[in-house]
């Protein structure tokens, strides 16, 4: 049973978050279109994921990085390929100049020893996993943003096959900005979690971003926030 005010709460947090979700769903069509249609160089497929990204990543929302991360070998080009970008805001853009969107360098040789096998990080095996959207984190993003964060990605398929995963880093403390007026004004104790269990925001400040929901004591039932595909959900919190 649902605690009174939970469901209300639910449902404010999605009109401010439901947007965020909708637009990496939007990526995830598009990718796929473009693909479908026999886009495999990776340069044209470059350029159709900084196209489609770069307008969310010129804002001041709470996108810090976002893009494609393909599935190993589905790239004939590149075997293991991240076509990412990193906001603005984030730091120094391309070539060094700010204002610009900076790409992330990735090294995709698998027998340098510097490389990174993606596909071990939660990230991508939560989204394979589900099927369908899901969010990591919030944890201390030393890759892309340097700063807490929360990676939402869903899966990208061709002709049912994964081809890799469309994602977007966003920023746990530009989302609290969305929540906290809405957690804020609450009457009920109340705590906004992730499927995988972890704290996001909270009416009380003393439960951090990150803690292990399970932890908490006097935690009721969850109620999904809408719109946030399964990843988001709100239970009241003594």
């Amino acid at each position: 049973m649902i605690a009174p005010g939970i469901r209300e709460i639910a449902a404010v947090l999605g009109t401010s978050l439901a947007p965020v979700f909708a637009q990496v769903s939007d990526w995830r069509v598009r990718v796929e279109a473009a693909l479908a249609q026999g886009v495999t160089s990776v340069a044209e497929l470059d350029e159709i994921v900084q196209w489609l990204v770069a307008t969310a990543l010129a804002e001041s929302g709470p996108t810090l990085g976002a893009g494609f991360v393909a599935a190993p070998g589905f790239l004939e080009e590149a075997p293991w390929h991240m076509a990412w970008w990193i906001s603005a805001a984030n730091g120094v853009g391309l070539a060094g100049r700010r204002g610009t969107l900076r790409r992330l360098e990735a090294t995709e040789n698998p027998l340098d020893e510097s490389f990174l096998d993606y596909t071990r990080l939660e990230w991508w095996r939560g989204a394979l996993k589900h099927r369908d959207a899901y969010l990591t984190g919030p944890y201390i993003d030393y890759l892309c943003t340097d700063e807490l964060t929360l990676t939402l990605t869903v899966p990208v398929r061709v002709d049912g096959e994964i081809a890799g995963v469309v994602g977007a880093d966003l920023s746990v403390a530009r989302l609290e900005s969305l929540t906290d007026g809405v957690l804020g004004r609450s009457s009920v104790p109340a705590v906004l979690g992730t499927a995988a269990g972890r704290v996001v925001a909270a009416t009380n400040a003393a439960l951090e971003p990150g803690m292990p929901a399970s932890r908490l004591a006097g935690v009721g039932g969850w109620h999904p926030v809408p719109g946030c595909g399964g990843t988001l959900s709100v239970a009241p919190a003594s």
